[in-house]
């Protein structure tokens, strides 16, 4: 059952009496359970009726009373089985012993007034064990997998244009690259854009750049500008602002390496002609990065982005052998000047 239909049940409260919820993204479970809830129980009910059981330290049978006890000054129960190990081939030394019987035989005649939930945050499930096979044929079986950046980004899309909102492309492309493609942040900074844009409903790239922070990755592609730019003032001031929030010169550098790296990769492929698509199915880079990678890239030879990627590389060997201070090394780097 796909995620979005199976909601739409939920708020019309065509409820199911066993739901699995397989994979491991964390937006994606957190508004089934809201919703669940939200549609299955008074506010008032929830202390009574709403209930979370941890397989790792919980017993099974313990689960199965509650489900086969009637609700308490409601209508119905909503049971959350969290780590449900028993249902993957994973080893785990775990000192709970569950009988599995008892689920078997819950699930044979499931009780109308419990909704279990199971909540599974795994790629896949023990095909071959006996529980499985009548989990499968007996419950609803919910993909909450991560999504591939093409869903996400369409899912995020979707839900700027259902709220009535919109947003131009390159504000989109921003707010993809800050978040790194990942839903759940994307969905949770959606609100702060939503508040910001309330009267004009335009969501703008300057209004992302202002309200999306950045992580390191993206401050230090910034340095990686300045420096290709010569910007020397820049990327000292950047430089030393990344020393003030508590980072270590080696680790900025290291980054700053893999940033090299990439931009030697496309400016590579580019000249073989690999088109941008092709670079993200080889690299698996998200598109966004790819495109930005590729802008700097082309502005430059591929022998200046090598000296730079070496320079950094011999760099990272001075600092780790305690050649030298790494802030004074780090700080000679930035004053070069490359061509």
């Amino acid at each position: 059952m796909s995620f979005q239909k199976e909601i739409a049940k939920i708020k019309e409260k065509k409820f199911d009496s066993v739901y699995i919820l397989l994979g491991k993204e964390r937006y994606l479970t957190n508004q089934f359970k809201q919703q669940l809830i939200a549609s299955g129980m008074e506010e008032e009910e929830q202390s009574f009726n709403l209930m979370t059981f941890d397989m790792k330290q919980d017993l099974l049978d313990n689960v199965m009373i509650e489900a086969q006890t009637i609700p308490f000054f409601g209508e119905r129960k909503i049971i959350f089985i969290q780590e449900p190990y028993f249902l993957t081939g994973e080893k785990k030394k775990i000192d709970v012993d569950h009988n599995l019987n008892t689920l078997l035989d819950y699930l044979d005649d499931p009780s109308q007034s419990t909704i279990l939930v199971f909540l599974a945050p795994y790629d896949k499930l023990d095909e071959r064990k006996k529980i499985v096979k009548k989990l499968k044929k007996e419950a609803t079986l919910i993909d909450v997998s991560d999504m591939t950046n093409r869903l996400a980004q369409q899912y995020v899309s979707d839900t700027i244009k259902n709220e009535g909102y919109e947003i131009s492309k390159e504000a989109f492309e921003e707010f993809i690259y800050l978040t790194n493609a990942n839903l759940s942040q994307m969905m949770n900074e959606l609100d702060k854009l939503f508040l910001v844009a309330t009267e004009s409903k335009k969501i703008t790239k300057e209004i992302v750049k202002d309200l999306i922070p950045r992580s390191l990755e993206h401050s230090i592609f910034d340095l990686l500008k300045y420096i290709l730019a010569n910007q020397k003032e820049q990327s000292l001031a950047l430089y030393n602002e990344l020393l003030l929030q508590g980072e270590e010169p080696i680790k900025i550098n290291a980054i700053l390496i893999s940033q090299f790296r990439l931009l030697l990769q496309v400016k590579i492929m580019a000249e073989r002609h690999y088109q941008q698509s092709n670079m993200i199915d080889v690299l698996k880079i998200h598109p966004y990065r790819i495109k930005l990678s590729l802008q700097e890239a082309k502005r430059f030879e591929l022998k200046t982005l090598g000296v730079i990627f070496d320079y950094l590389v011999e760099n990272d060997y001075k600092m780790k052998s305690g050649y030298m201070d790494a802030n004074l090394l780090f700080e000679l780097f930035l004053m070069k000047q490359f061509k």
